[in-house]
């Protein structure tokens, strides 16, 4: 090869390269973008699994979605295509034929349908209630490995009687009693033991001056389930970060 082709080659491979870095689609390559999105509210449904499927069966490539729910799978060769998509707590589905041609750009809303979710044989509503705790974060902080969770099977076979003594033997928190506040629970922080913020049902309270502690508050026969979180690095951000302390999270029946 003379210089001439060498450099005609040199600078072919540069502008690909340069292609591939920004994220420019090869010439001839059909592509499917859409969102994934939950049937009813139109909630975006972020690191779902997409994949792209031929006619015959055969998976040509996957993804996860972004946050927003946005999707891109692309296919070498023009040709009939199908989408499959999972989520945690959503009814895995499938859409298509799509017709690609060479070159093709096709734009899909893909909408998947809430539906139980069994975790360690606990049956959980995947539904699109704020309240439930798929949709509230529960058990995706949970599988973070962050933090301790009482899951409702938990409470169902829990033998104490009060939530504070359920939770006080948990490593780092313990029980104090105040003259004001009666008997309450301080958990482990950088500086020594604090008291932790209280939220139930995502809402702060406060059990300044409620003699018998958290089971004013929230009694145990209430809990659908509990987490726990010390020290303010360990704290889920989607809590915010203006916790001087630890962090005690009570969802209800």
């Amino acid at each position: 090869m003379n210089t001439r082709g060498r450099s005609r080659l040199g600078l072919l491979s540069a502008l690909l390269a340069c292609a591939a870095a920004l994220g420019v689609r090869p010439a001839g390559a059909q592509t499917i973008r859409g969102y994934l999105i939950a049937r009813g509210d139109d909630r975006p449904i972020g690191l779902g699994s997409v994949v792209m499927v031929t006619e015959a069966g055969d998976s040509i490539t996957s993804t996860l979605t972004q946050a927003n729910g946005f999707f891109e799978v692309s296919s070498p060769e023009p040709g009939n295509y199908l989408l499959t998509a999972a989520a945690l707590g959503y009814t895995e589905a499938r859409v298509g034929l799509f017709e690609l041609g060479s070159g093709g750009v096709l734009s899909v809303e893909f909408r998947l349908r809430a539906e139980p979710l069994s975790i360690e044989g606990l049956l959980v509503a995947g539904v699109a209630d704020g309240g439930e705790l798929v949709d509230n974060g529960f058990f995706g902080r949970m599988q973070q490995g962050t933090g301790h969770f009482f899951t409702p099977e938990d409470l169902e076979q829990a033998t104490e009687q009060r939530t504070i003594d359920l939770l006080a033997g948990l490593t780092g928190v313990r029980r104090q009693m105040t003259a004001r506040d009666g008997e309450q629970l301080v958990v482990r922080g950088a500086s020594g033991y604090c008291v932790p913020t209280v939220l139930v049902d995502g809402i702060r309270v406060t059990w300044r001056g409620t003699r018998s502690g958290l089971d004013d508050i929230v009694p145990l026969e209430t809990l659908q389930a509990v987490e726990v979180h010390r020290g303010v690095s360990g704290i889920p951000i989607e809590f915010g970060a203006f916790h001087n302390c630890g962090l005690l999270v009570f969802w209800t029946k």
